[in-house]
């Protein structure tokens, strides 16, 4: 039981950085930088609008999800007898809550990419993938977690 402790806190520990810049940030980043160097026409600089707007939803929704699981776990540790390979019972259910943000975050960014040259695209894909490539995979991670815990 101690070494399940331990990994819950190691993984808690670094769900904790990207949560906390989430939560810190429920807007989430600053994409200024981006659109100045795409150079957008009036179309364009419209979807783009949409596209981060449905970012920063996706983020807050994230965000909001961390904070909850703060909460559930300071509940769970209050307790006589904590069950906290139930937190993560199934991380599968945490991620289905945000996955319709994040589709339709993706989605946006598509049209905007339907309408963008190729070398805008290319800057539009390595920043959304180095700003955003974080969070893809968290998923496994937490499942694999769970799947440690057990004895």
């Amino acid at each position: 039981m101690a070494k399940s402790i331990l990994k819950l806190f190691t993984l808690l520990a670094l769900l904790a950085v990207p949560f906390a810049a989430t939560a810190q940030s429920l807007a989430g980043p600053d994409f200024g930088d981006l659109e100045a160097k795409l150079r957008l026409g009036p179309v364009q600089k419209a979807q783009f609008d949409v596209a981060v707007g449905a970012t920063h939803r996706a983020m807050l929704a994230t965000g909001l999800l961390a904070m909850e699981m703060k909460a559930r776990l300071a509940q769970e540790l209050a307790k006589d007898r904590p069950d906290l390979e139930g937190l993560l019972a199934d991380p599968e259910a945490l991620l289905w809550q945000v996955r319709p943000q994040w589709a339709q975050a993706r989605e946006e960014w598509s049209r905007l990419y339907g309408m963008l040259d190729a070398r805008q695209v290319a800057i539009a894909r390595d920043y959304i993938e180095r700003r955003l490539g974080a969070l893809e995979g968290m998923g496994d991670m937490l499942k694999g977690f769970r799947d440690r815990l057990r004895p």
